[in-house]
């Protein structure tokens, strides 16, 4: 008897040790997951795949405007390129708030669901801009740091601000902020634009926004509507917002090509971006003759990597040619 009271008197105070224990534990999980989550949604709140697509496209002008490589100035044009575009689609988040609350696409962002407070929103946005643009101020050419603080700069200011609740033109005219980062890339590598090549590859990425957005706005008409975004089909319709779609391709195919007849690039490139543009035409072709938010969306699937890859055989061209 003495003995069994003893192992039950271990047992109870083991009991006893272990639980707080557990206690401790489960409270630093449930501190680990918070912070978890809370990072996932800053990192939300900046967009990440269109930064990863900016990012990119300034790669490959960096890697095709000179033979030799600066690994520094690289670097730093990422680095600034990143701050600066994750602050820009922060400070959108913050600014369109409203609108993401009441659309579908959109209500599940950091702040319709109350993971991040508009004005924590706000303060990450600008900090991240300010470091972009100090950052490529202090190590890389004027022209470089002008083209990033121009991209955010338009994004933020043009576009969200001004253009996408006043007119139809809202996602052709702030296009042009995208097509700010290969000429960052391009300033980054040589501290210049003197040539015509980066302009172009400007030019490529602001004839390629429409038919990449008015895809999406297509699929997604009636929730613009809700949030009385005048985006393009809302206006005008799904059937004659298609038929400008396939209208803008048609300017885009050759925006693509007139590289090589300038001898800028050659027939690895020409193949690759004339298979693509091909593509585009093909799709966007059925779209106008069958305007449906499945084929809208089958549109945009294709037209998200199609810039990717054709700045990337750019590069494959430049590399194995030149």
């Amino acid at each position: 008897m003495p003995f069994i009271r003893f192992c039950s008197l271990c047992k109870g105070r083991l009991r006893q040790t272990l639980l707080p224990a557990n206690k401790r534990e489960a409270s630093r999980s449930s501190l680990g997951y918070r912070a978890q989550s809370r990072t996932h949604a800053y990192l939300e709140l900046t967009k990440p795949k269109i930064v990863l697509l900016l990012d990119f496209t300034a790669l490959m002008a960096f890697l095709v405007a000179t033979r030799g490589i600066n690994l520094f100035n690289l670097a730093v044009v990422l680095v600034a390129g990143t701050l600066a575009s994750g602050g820009a689609g922060a400070l959108n988040c913050y600014l369109d708030r409203d609108i993401d609350q009441s659309m579908g696409r959109t209500s599940q962002r950091p702040i319709p669901k109350g993971e991040l407070s508009p004005l924590n929103a706000l303060v990450f946005g600008m900090a991240l801009v300010v470091g972009g643009v100090g950052v490529s101020l202090l190590f890389l050419s004027p022209w470089a740091s002008l083209f990033i603080f121009l991209g955010a700069a338009i994004y933020v200011g043009f576009y969200t601000k001004w253009l996408k609740r006043r007119t139809t033109l809202n996602i052709v005219l702030g296009g042009s902020a995208g097509s700010c980062a290969p000429l960052a890339g391009w300033a980054a590598a040589t501290g210049n634009v003197s040539v015509v090549a980066p302009w172009l590859m400007a030019l490529l990425v602001f004839v390629w926004t429409p038919s990449h957005f008015w895809s999406l706005a297509l699929r997604a008409s009636k929730d613009y509507a809700k949030a009385g975004i005048p985006m393009l089909p809302v206006v005008v319709g799904d059937k004659k917002a298609a038929q400008y779609i396939a209208l803008n391709t048609f300017l885009l195919v050759p925006s693509s090509l007139i590289f090589v007849p300038l001898g800028t690039f050659g027939i690895i490139y020409l193949a690759i971006a004339g298979v693509l543009g091909l593509g585009m035409i093909v799709l966007d072709l059925k779209l106008a003759f069958n305007p449906t938010k499945a084929q809208a969306w089958t549109a945009f699937k294709f037209s998200s990597p199609y810039l990717a890859i054709v700045f990337l055989a750019m590069v494959l061209d430049y590399r194995i040619l030149h």
